[in-house]
């Protein structure tokens, strides 16, 4: 999809390396392998994910949007995030430790079938009301805001 603000394009570029990561990380997981250094960058792009991307979402882009009648979709896309915030975590803590190898496995599995799921919502619903809803000031401070 094309996006026309440059917010939903910065957004949408990190979906697009999201998408790429977990899947590397899924496949090697499913094939029993341990890769240490792909499951630290993954943990590493999650924790950089979690803090600042689904915070930025949280606090700019969800309220905006609510305002503007898709608040049903900011409360769904709200609860995916705690819950992928949670199991974050444990991941980003096992991987650190390199430690509980099973457990590390099931995490990153269930993480990376989460957000799959949760970024293509993200493209089909929250990156196109964003495109229509924005104009060029209010993406040009968004755009500032997300890069701080």
């Amino acid at each position: 999809m094309e996006f026309n603000r440059h917010i939903s394009r910065r957004l949408h570029e990190e979906h697009d390396a999201t998408l790429a990561l977990w899947g590397r990380v899924e496949a090697s997981l499913a094939a029993g392998k341990h890769d240490a250094l792909l499951l630290k960058s993954a943990a590493a792009a999650l924790a950089h994910e979690l803090d600042h991307h689904f915070r930025f979402e949280e606090r700019e882009l969800f309220p905006r949007l609510a305002a503007a009648g898709e608040g049903d979709i900011c409360e769904l896309l709200q609860e995916e995030h705690e819950v992928i915030r949670e199991a974050g975590k444990q991941f980003i803590a096992l991987v650190r430790e390199d430690s509980a190898k099973d457990r590390i496995r099931i995490l990153g599995l269930e993480l990376a079938e989460r957000l799959v799921a949760h970024v293509q919502k993200e493209e089909m619903s929250l990156l196109p009301a964003l495109d229509d809803l924005v104009d060029e000031a209010a993406d040009d401070e968004l755009s500032a805001a997300y890069a701080s």
